[in-house]
């Protein structure tokens, strides 16, 4: 037996190549979902961008039309609306505005339109009956509903509009007879 001090075997060496492989494997899997998502992600809202701008295109070359158009012809394009005569109007009535959503296809859109009524004869009193205004907005409500961007973006599409509103009122309310529609706020969210 020898007095020298004996040294234990060395340990294997371990092999650190199994990690970086597995560490390469999750970064490699890390991007390339984060690729696949990304595309994913940016064709639905390039889908939706390229419809919008089709749309907006569209609209532009067709207003560029009809302003080359009405500058050849040195006036402005008049729509015949066609309305019923409001000359007997005696007292304006504004209702609160309506926040109402469209019947288009495929994507929300919202129409804000504050309206006023003109009555034939005058209310007796200052503020107009709560169950008269509430049956009006109910019956314009009900028409608002039905209609599409389409259908009420055009000056046509607002006369016919504001004829089916008349309409509307009338049946609600025989009493006092509602003579014009005034719509005096009108915005669509595309």
């Amino acid at each position: 037996m020898s007095d020298a001090p004996q040294t234990p075997p060395a340990p294997p060496k371990k092999s650190k190549r199994g990690l970086i492989i597995t560490v390469i494997a999750l970064l490699l899997a890390l991007a390339a979902g984060g690729g696949g998502g990304y595309f994913y992600f940016s064709r639905a809202a390039s889908k939706n961008t390229a419809e919008k701008s089709k749309r907006q295109r569209a609209s532009d070359e067709e207003a560029a039309d009809e302003s080359g158009a009405e500058k050849r012809a040195g006036n402005a394009k008049v729509v015949e609306m066609n309305l019923p005569d409001d000359s007997d109007v005696k007292q304006v009535i504004e209702l609160q505005p309506f926040i109402v959503n469209l019947a288009d296809k495929g994507e929300a859109r919202y129409l804000r339109m504050t309206v006023s009524i003109g009555l034939g004869e005058g209310l007796e009193k200052d503020k107009p009956d709560p169950l008269f205004v509430t049956r009006v907005r109910n019956a314009m409500l009900a028409v608002l509903t039905t209609k599409t961007s389409d259908e009420i973006l055009t000056p046509e599409g607002k006369a016919e509009l504001r004829k089916e509103l008349l309409r509307a009122a009338r049946a609600a309310v025989p009493e006092p007879e509602v003579r014009a529609i005034y719509i005096t706020d009108f915005i669509v969210q595309l």
